[in-house]
């Protein structure tokens, strides 16, 4: 039965709108940074090329298509935070400082994007990980299973040898000087 608001067409549109963010973004942040110059038919044409890369590959389509709404949350809820702030006196100089100066403010908004992004990467790749360390049939719901992933035997002691081999490197620059 169709119904006034009903938006199950969108997901027809979904890879353009899926090509049209990250050209919007990648197009944004290419012209901010001027890596590859002023140049905007150069900066263009390298934004339409990772699109169509973020487009064609599946996984990472899908993921920008979970983290899309939780970014946009997250935008709204800092905007919101910002208002309610400044509707009750404190201006906008304070504000920007606050978020320029405060190291506790930034590591909250990291540590919210690391969240989106892990939500987002094992409700896509999860189960096909999970698969590897569990078996192929013991696979269940890819969310709660990241535990079993990250405690595996293999992810420890790939973490441990990692930190050694850090170690070492840091202790071997500390010689040399």
């Amino acid at each position: 039965m169709a119904t006034l608001l009903d938006l199950g067409l969108l997901n027809y549109f979904r890879p353009f709108f899926t090509f049209l963010l990250v050209w919007v973004i990648f197009y944004g942040i290419l012209q901010k940074t001027k890596i590859f110059g002023p140049s905007q038919g150069l900066n263009a044409l390298i934004s339409i090329s990772a699109s169509f890369l973020f487009m064609f590959t599946p996984g990472v389509s899908d993921m920008v298509n979970i983290i899309t709404p939780w970014f946009i949350v997250l935008m709204i809820f800092i905007l919101l935070l910002v208002g309610i702030f400044m509707m009750v006196g404190v201006k906008e100089g304070d504000i920007a400082a606050a978020f320029s100066q405060d190291w506790l403010i930034w590591l909250i908004v990291i540590v919210v994007i690391l969240f989106i992004f892990g939500f987002a990467f094992t409700k896509v790749f999860g189960s096909s990980i999970q698969k590897v360390y569990a078996g192929e049939g013991e696979a269940g719901d890819a969310v709660f299973d990241v535990g079993r992933v990250l405690f595996h035997p293999r992810v420890l002691g790939m973490l441990f040898l990692l930190v050694v081999v850090s170690q070492a490197i840091r202790l071997l620059g500390m010689t040399s000087k």
